[in-house]
């Protein structure tokens, strides 16, 4: 490989990288900024629905009200509402619908999957994946 093709594939890559590093800074600023920020899931048994969520300020009121509804919390953590927002649009490119509004969905295995490999919290749930309760392509846990 010649010095030419080199330095091209350098100049090709430094955009990228920039972009990565800025959108890491922004997002530790952004959690530094609003400390109580989470995304979490909560699941309802009954109709077996998922909530994938985003608070500001992830406290007691937020999950007695979710209880309230039925919810359980699963896991919650740190996030920001743009990581949020790009789960949802990247969930809707990959054919998952929500429910109730946006932030609701069927739970199914599948789901599970593709939320796990985004690395969204899932607690208990990423147990199911492994689980032989129900099948491989079973819609609803």
């Amino acid at each position: 490989m010649n010095a030419s093709a080199l330095s091209v594939m350098e100049e090709a890559l430094r955009a990228p990288v920039m972009d990565a590093v800025i959108a890491v800074t922004e997002r530790y600023q952004y959690l530094e900024e609003n400390r109580g920020a989470r995304v979490y899931t909560a699941y309802r048994e009954v109709d077996h629905v998922l909530q994938v969520g985003f608070s500001l300020d992830f406290n007691s009121r937020l999950q007695a009200d979710l209880e309230r509804r039925g919810f359980t919390v699963l896991a919650e953590r740190e996030g920001t509402q743009r990581e949020h927002r790009l789960l949802l649009l990247t969930l809707g490119e990959i054919g998952f619908c929500a429910t109730y509004s946006k932030d609701y969905f069927t739970a199914s295995r599948g789901l599970i999957r593709h939320l796990r490999n985004l690395g969204w919290p899932l607690g208990s749930l990423s147990s199911l994946l492994r689980s032989p309760r129900c099948d491989k392509d079973s819609p609803a846990i």
